[in-house]
């Protein structure tokens, strides 16, 4: 009998949060559910014991790429009904797929997440105000609309916590879809290591297909593990080479690139003025962007 539900969990050098999460979704006792983890890590023997549980499917992999580890867990779960994507640092309530099961029942609906909030004060990111925000604004790198994804390749997320569930342009990578409605739609296949973006380009396909809903009544507590997260150089190379691909599988156009090329002005403008406080704050940053911006230029976004 196939399952109603397959959690797809990528990982990688972190068995210590893998077992703490797997080991709390068994404690559910929810029926007919699969737990699919596909794991990188450079020593996959320390989570072998994984193998061993019920309801665990342990996929070895040498691919370093949490977009692909996503695409193989959903090449193992087209049998079920839904796929519900896990990160290994999250930690999802008791109530956590029950609420996402309930808007998927919706038939307009096919994709649901929540917010990942952090453990130690159940916030998610605040919403900039005064000259900062009105700054960001103008250079579209941020919006006080949440939910959305701007045409500069930038993706707001919802941040009020006391807000309704709401239709949305993008879900965050911890969500909940419809299987019948993923087909062939994949994640970004060369994309490596943390992805970035990933799942923003993947809710952008999907958008095309039914409505997306966030609820920040539905919450996974986020522990920002420090482990195989990229180096400040390498994060804003993929911000900028990833959110590119990005304006181009959302087809802006035009308007997307001279909005893209806007964003990255105004986003050197606040490295070099952080720089300017702290001088050696944002070297990493501000190497990362140029070579990014390097990249999009040659094409090889």
């Amino acid at each position: 009998m196939s399952p109603l539900i397959s959690v797809i969990i990528p990982t990688k050098n972190r068995p210590e949060l893998l077992n703490s999460l797997i080991t709390k979704i068994l404690e559910f006792g929810l029926k007919s559910l699969e737990i699919i983890v596909v794991d990188s890590s450079d020593e996959p023997k320390q989570s072998l014991n994984l193998m061993h549980k019920p309801n665990v499917k342990y996929i070895l992999t040498t691919i370093k790429s949490a977009a692909i580890q996503r695409n193989i867990g959903i090449e193992n779960a087209k049998n079920s009904k839904f796929i519900f994507f896990l990160d290994d640092d999250v930690f999802p309530d008791e109530s956590y797929f029950e609420k996402c099961l309930t808007h998927l029942k919706r038939e307009e609906v096919i994709g649901v997440s929540g917010l990942a909030v952090s453990e130690e004060n159940l916030r998610p990111r605040v919403i900039p105000s005064g000259l900062i925000g009105l700054f960001q604004s103008i250079f579209l790198l941020d919006s006080k609309q949440d939910g959305v994804v701007l045409k500069s390749g930038i993706n707001i997320p919802v941040r009020n916590l006391k807000g309704k569930h709401q239709a949305v342009d993008w879900l965050i990578g911890c969500s909940a879809w419809k299987v019948k409605f993923i087909g062939k739609t994949r994640f970004e296949q060369d994309f490596v290591g943390q992805s970035l973006g990933e799942d923003v380009i993947f809710s952008i396909r999907m958008g095309r297909k039914g409505q997306l809903i966030t609820d920040p009544k539905i919450y996974l507590k986020h522990f920002e593990s420090d482990i195989e997260r990229p180096r400040k150089q390498e994060f804003w190379r993929m911000w900028v080479a990833n959110r590119k691909r990005l304006i181009e599988v959302a087809e802006f156009g035009i308007v997307g690139n001279l909005a893209f090329w806007w964003s990255n002005i105004g986003q050197i403008i606040i490295l070099f003025y952080s720089k300017l406080r702290n001088p050696r704050s944002q070297d990493g940053a501000i190497c990362g962007l140029l070579l990014g911006c390097k990249e999009v230029l040659k094409g090889k976004n």
